[in-house]
């Protein structure tokens, strides 16, 4: 029998079986409190220290810029807000943040909760390639805008934004930047250092770490003060979720250049078989910056739920948004896809774990499923 075929790694990436080895000692050997004096400068610190600086290098971070170890890549941006909040907004009183109506729901939750306390969270118009531009940017700050809060690639389109011109006019006009890394870590190549970005948050589970990690690195020099003031020595650390975090980074590191090459080409490899046997299919965002992973494609006359269900069965997982992201459609309509087109599309995302043998049955899945579902779906409304 088959295994299945999973092509959803924008949604959860699964931590390889080393990973989850180098995490048991931590939770059968070292599990006592690492605040605790007589664990001081013990192994659980040397294993500490020396993921931090993997973690460190991966990113390209300084020295003196600060990381904070989160339960997640939502807990790390709810960290972003509430120190720019305190730490800056509410001493400023520059209120206005500006987002993109294609971000997860965490960052628009956040923001919504902050209208409570005189935030107001604005759009910046996208282009047609679901891309924020230095022009789009400058004509939405305003002398209110104190934040600006975007991911730095997006998990369903795939699509880049061009976040150092970004970062310059942000820098320029004395305006704080968040970027969310979750997406490209491992596939583009970037030193936290040399960007102009104040902060970077990510997801651990995207990039093939264990689930209950995250991560947050504030550029040194930025007032930030955590709503968990302990830290990375604090009681709360959840050790085995750092360790395998660190695992994680380092297999990444070691695969960027699979992922950057090989990876590519599986995808395209994808894209076209599928469009070989389905000339009217289209990839999206084609002639945009793309995450190296991801394609979105688009079936006329195909429900994408309809598909992605019909997928499924089949064993083949695929993603048409939902959870902590947004329904596909509506990410597609807001960069100006034809609403009913919109309905149409799902999105694959691939892995450095991802073979041709996997490439060569999906097409094959995926090309009739299409068929069969193009025949359910004839003379109904989408």
């Amino acid at each position: 029998m088959s295994e299945p075929i999973y092509l959803d790694h924008g949604t959860l990436a699964r931590p390889s079986d080393y990973l989850i080895s180098q995490m048991q000692p931590f939770m059968k050997r070292h599990w006592q409190s690492v605040t605790a004096p007589y664990v001081q400068g013990k192994e659980p610190f040397t294993s500490i220290n020396r993921r931090e600086g993997d973690l460190r290098a991966f990113v390209g971070a300084h020295d003196k810029d600060h990381f904070q170890f989160c339960c997640s890549g939502t807990h790390a941006i709810s960290e972003v807000y509430h120190s720019a909040y305190i730490d800056h907004i509410a001493e400023n009183g520059k209120n206005h943040i500006l987002t993109t109506a294609t971000e997860e729901a965490s960052i628009h939750l956040l923001g919504q909760r902050f209208e409570k306390l005189g935030v107001y969270q604005k759009t910046i118009p996208l282009n047609e390639n679901g891309q924020v531009t230095r022009e789009a940017l400058e004509k939405a700050i305003t002398p209110k805008t104190g934040l600006v809060s975007l991911s730095w690639g997006n998990s369903l389109t795939g699509v880049v934004h061009p976040i150092w011109e970004l970062g310059e006019l942000c820098r320029e006009k004395g305006i704080l930047f968040h970027v969310d890394a979750s997406n490209v870590l491992g596939k583009l190549y970037f030193k936290f250092q040399e960007l102009p970005i104040d902060y970077l948050t990510f997801e651990g589970t995207l990039i093939h770490g264990p689930k209950g990690s995250g991560g947050l690195f504030v550029r040194r020099g930025i007032d930030f003060e955590s709503r968990t003031p302990e830290g990375m020595k604090g009681a709360d650390l959840n050790l085995p979720a750092f360790i395998g975090l660190g695992v994680a980074i380092e297999e990444l590191s070691q695969a960027f250049d699979h992922l950057c090459m090989e990876t590519v080409r599986l995808r395209d490899k994808l894209e076209t078989g599928i469009l070989l046997a389905i000339p009217e299919a289209k990839v999206l965002f084609k002639e945009a910056e793309r995450l190296p992973n991801t394609t979105a494609i688009l079936f006329p006359g195909v429900m994408g739920e309809l598909l992605s269900f019909h997928l499924r069965e089949q064993e083949v997982f695929a993603s048409f948004g939902g959870g902590r992201e947004q329904k596909f459609h509506h990410l597609l309509t807001a960069v100006g896809v034809d609403p009913i087109e919109s309905k149409c599309a799902i999105s694959f995302s691939l892995s450095y774990t991802t073979t041709e043998e996997e490439i060569n049955r999906a097409i094959g899945i995926i090309v009739d499923c299409a068929q069969k579902c193009r025949t359910f779906s004839k003379g109904m409304t989408l």
